[in-house]
């Protein structure tokens, strides 16, 4: 009976910690002051549930409470823990300048993109200026789908067949596979020591990606990719 008692209290620990990530979860570039009745619809969590776990969140600096409009706001503790995940990478400046490049030169958005869990998160990101572009924000998270999802998947699982598929073509084109009119032109990036790092992007509306314009894309892809493999560790 303490063997049942004892499992009974961990696993909802552990619901408790799921519900935690999932109201931290509802705040992203466009979210950045939430209120308790948003959370609530995002999570579908109740009320009194969402409070008890803020307060928490709160005491550890992940969420801070504005007195006056009531609403929620990432803390220190969260900006300190997305400063250590993005330093691991030391290449904030180069990798900007890099896809700003990249940007100019496709006239398209660019998107370095890395694998966590089973979803694929936009870790650097410029998006094209033009009217017709394919904008996305830093952090969004999607499922393994399109090029960038591809090629994570195939190469963190090594999955020969598709790696293979990948290496005799050099790059993995798709076209409306998550959103309508929009097309992608991905390739994987390595390090140094030719370990697998991610996935660079180019992604716009699909009239812009006729058989041409994608051997260019794919072409200034890879100039950069050289780039890449000198300051990615």
């Amino acid at each position: 009976s303490h063997c049942k008692t004892y499992i009974i209290i961990n696993m909802s620990e552990i619901k408790v910690i799921d519900k935690a990530f999932a109201i931290i979860g509802c705040f992203n570039e466009d979210n950045k002051s939430i209120s308790l009745k948003s959370i609530a619809t995002t999570t579908e969590l109740n009320k009194s549930t969402i409070i008890r776990i803020c307060r928490s969140l709160i005491k550890h600096n992940f969420l801070v409470k504005d007195e006056f409009t009531g609403n929620y706001q990432l803390g220190y503790s969260s900006w300190k823990i997305g400063s250590v995940f993005k330093n691991t990478f030391q290449v904030d400046v180069e990798m900007r300048n890099i896809l700003n490049n990249i940007c100019i030169k496709t006239g398209q958005s660019v998107g370095y993109w890395i694998r966590t869990g089973q979803k694929k998160v936009c870790l650097y990101r410029v998006n094209s200026k033009s009217e017709l572009n394919h904008h996305l924000t830093e952090g969004s998270v999607y499922p393994l789908v399109a090029g960038s999802g591809k090629i994570l998947l195939a190469y963190s699982e090594n999955k020969t067949k598709l790696i293979k598929e990948i290496e005799k073509r050099g790059y993995i084109y798709t076209a409306e596979e998550r959103l309508k009119n929009i097309a992608s032109v991905a390739i994987p990036i390595f390090n140094s020591n030719n370990m697998f790092c991610g996935v660079l992007n180019v992604s716009g509306w699909k009239q812009y990606f006729n058989k041409k314009q994608i051997i260019n894309y794919v072409k200034i892809l890879n100039h950069n990719q050289n780039i890449l493999r000198k300051i990615i560790n």
